[in-house]
């Protein structure tokens, strides 16, 4: 197969050079009925955004177009089989244990997973076990499973049937995650991975190795993350024979949009395309490029820069993770930056996390300048007690199953006295979408004043009543 081709893009082309009438959706009928203010910015892609006419397939029954797009996708991965998703690694997440796993299922779940792993266990009422994660000492971020959990887990539940990983997390930073594959395989588990910040691991060192190529049986890939794709466009990989590519196929069909975005596909056509055709002398370059600039940061010196620590974890090199050392609150700092028009991925108290792409034309000497600008701007440094960090139980379980849970009351409380009752929401910093409290678990005071001193520092979450000191539990002594 030649991966120069790109069969999902060019039958779009070909529809919209060929069609002179539109007697079918969508409504704005390729741009022509659409606001005459927003006309400029959408009518070229409207132009390509049609639905399952003649000539242009059906993503749950592909025979021409689609099929060949992922059928190139499956090729460059190496996979079993690749799909192409339309509602982001969400989706794909829900699909992985929906095609994996039984209700009643025993599954253990890395911790510090993303909250679209949350919501897909609850859907498929299986019974979740949770791995305390790894603690960096050094930036005090979390990154894969506490090996300790690890093994407590093997021991306490060996009738477990599935593992969920998050590789690489938010920042980046991807554990040697090869040698806990295989030990789940040698206990029978299925190992399924949301690798949603991975999709360009398969270029090769000196990025971290692909799930992929580490043996996991499913792998999600939001490839609008870190390649040339349209935001929602996502991959779902099959990688071995322990859960069936019809399963998956099912899952997607019944968890996904039955009218998928032409755009969309065509971008993870088109992803994949740039991805393969990346010569060595290209990467090579783009990655002086940004070594440049991770120079020019340090030298700025009060930065530091996220480094891997070898034995531990490797970090994505696209993905710059600042700490501007103790007394700058991260917050702050990205409210100075977006005021001089650099708009990072994310800030949280401690750390202001940039996201590079594939390519040498973002002007990072300009942008430099701009972060050391900012840096002048805030409150002079002073020295602070960084706080003690959190403590999770190494395996941990709900207070209930899903089942039970749905059927409980709520009520709101005072955060203040929530200490010891079961949540009955999820509390979420977002970015990056992972719960410090998981609905169903018993709240402790480490987490409690956890969620406190977020507040105080200005983090946002998914949840009105969190800033305002409240938080749902599930009433009193049904639990």
């Amino acid at each position: 197969m030649d991966q120069a081709c790109t069969p999902v893009f060019d039958g779009l082309l070909q529809y919209h050079n060929r069609q002179a009438f539109s007697f079918h959706v969508p409504g704005h009928k390729d741009g022509l009925i659409f606001p005459e203010k927003a006309a400029p910015y959408f009518r070229p892609l409207l132009a390509l955004d049609a639905t399952e006419v003649a000539g242009l397939d059906d993503l749950y029954h592909p025979e021409g177009i689609i099929r060949a797009g992922e059928a190139l996708l499956t090729q460059y991965y190496q996979s079993r089989a690749s799909l192409f998703l339309v509602n982001g690694s969400t989706v794909g997440n829900l699909i992985m244990v929906q095609a994996a796993c039984h209700e009643g299922d025993t599954v253990l779940v890395q911790r510090d997973s993303h909250k679209s792993v949350f919501h897909a266990l609850r859907l498929g009422r299986v019974r979740p076990v949770f791995l305390a994660p790894f603690r960096d000492r050094k930036s005090g971020l979390t990154a894969g499973v506490d090996p300790r959990a690890w093994k407590e887990a093997l021991r306490k539940y060996p009738q477990a049937k599935a593992v969920i990983l998050t590789y690489p997390n938010y920042y980046g930073m991807a554990p040697d995650i090869a040698g806990l594959i295989r030990e789940a395989h040698a206990h029978g588990m299925t190992v399924l991975v949301d690798e949603a910040h991975g999709a360009h691991f398969h270029l090769g060192h000196p990025l971290p190795p692909s799930a992929l190529d580490l043996g996991a049986d499913l792998v999600v890939h939001s490839a609008h993350k870190m390649l040339p794709a349209m935001t929602m466009g996502a991959w779902l990989h099959v990688c071995s024979q322990r859960v069936s590519t019809e399963s998956v196929r099912e899952a997607r069909e019944a968890l996904q949009t039955s009218s998928p975005s032409y755009p969309i596909m065509a971008s993870l056509d088109l992803a994949r395309y740039v991805l393969a055709n990346l010569d060595r002398l290209r990467v090579d370059h783009i990655l002086e490029c940004r070594n440049r600039f991770v120079r020019g940061l340090e030298k700025i010196g009060k930065v530091h820069v996220l480094k891997a620590d070898p034995g531990y974890y490797r970090v994505d090199p696209f993905k710059i993770t600042l700490d501007a050392g103790p007394g700058v609150n991260g917050y702050d700092w990205q409210k100075r930056l977006i005021e001089s028009g650099i708009y990072p991925e994310m800030a949280d108290s401690e750390h202001v996390l940039l996201t590079l792409g594939l390519t040498d034309r973002i002007p990072l000497d300009a942008a430099l300048t701009g972060i050391r600008e900012s840096l002048e701007e805030l409150h002079p440094f002073h020295r602070r007690k960084d706080p003690e960090p959190v403590r999770f139980q190494l395996c941990s379980t709900l207070a209930g199953t899903y089942s039970e849970l749905s059927k409980t009351e709520k009520q709101d409380t005072a955060l203040n006295l929530a200490e010891g009752q079961v949540a009955a929401e999820y509390v979420i910093p977002y970015p990056p979408g992972i719960p410090v409290i998981i609905k169903g678990e018993r709240i402790t005071r480490a987490q409690r004043e956890l969620v406190e001193r977020l507040v105080r520092e200005g983090t946002v979450f998914q949840n009105d009543g969190i800033t305002k000191g409240k938080i749902k539990i599930y009433k009193a002594g049904v639990l």
